[in-house]
């Protein structure tokens, strides 16, 4: 079957007491228009969204539509591996250093549960990164959770590289100066 849209809310009243089977998402599929895939109960489903997916997301409990027999195909997004990166003496210096260097490695980045808890998808180099940041006191925890994308705080979702940036390449950029000489080849 081939859904094109999300017609509502497992929690929704329409949806109360019928059968119900999963369509298991990586959290990094969520913003994608298509999907081929097999639910949990071994059936072929196809997801071809529109553009405003790329916004809101896929979530955990939409529903796509209801199969001939009654059943409820929804959406479960799962859990993944994330560092919870708590700022010990926040304030706007150190709260922005770190949303910084998670933005400089391309992370997806969440508000947390505190007002100083950061959260981004853990890979090791990451941890490795925000562990040694100089000057601010920071206990990053890695944990598995399923991550609340209402608390989004980064534009970036689903093209994360799984690593940290080198900086021990050079960069080559052709630009113009009004200023009447050339910096020659770079």
């Amino acid at each position: 079957m081939i859904y094109t849209k999300i017609i509502g809310k497992l929690s929704g009243a329409e949806f109360k007491d019928k059968p119900v089977d999963y369509v298991d998402f990586e959290w990094h599929e969520t913003y994608s228009k298509l999907h081929r895939k097999t639910s949990r109960d071994g059936r072929d489903v196809a997801v071809s969204l529109d553009d405003s997916i790329l916004k809101i997301g896929i979530k955990s409990g939409d529903v796509f539509g209801v199969d001939e027999d009654g059943t409820v195909i929804a959406a479960d997004v799962f859990a993944t591996d994330v560092l919870s990166v708590k700022i010990e003496n926040p304030d706007f210096f150190s709260t922005a250093k770190v949303a910084y260097e998670i933005g400089n490695c391309h992370a997806p980045l969440f508000a947390g549960k505190g007002d100083n808890e950061l959260i981004t998808i853990f890979n090791e180099p990451m941890q490795k990164l925000l562990e040694d940041l100089h000057g601010i006191k920071l206990k990053v925890e890695k944990r598995n959770e399923k991550l609340d994308f209402s608390k989004q705080i980064s534009s970036i979702v689903g093209h994360g590289h799984g690593h940290a940036h080198s900086y021990d390449h050079e960069h080559s950029h052709e630009h113009s100066h009004e200023h009447g000489h050339s910096h020659g080849e770079h």
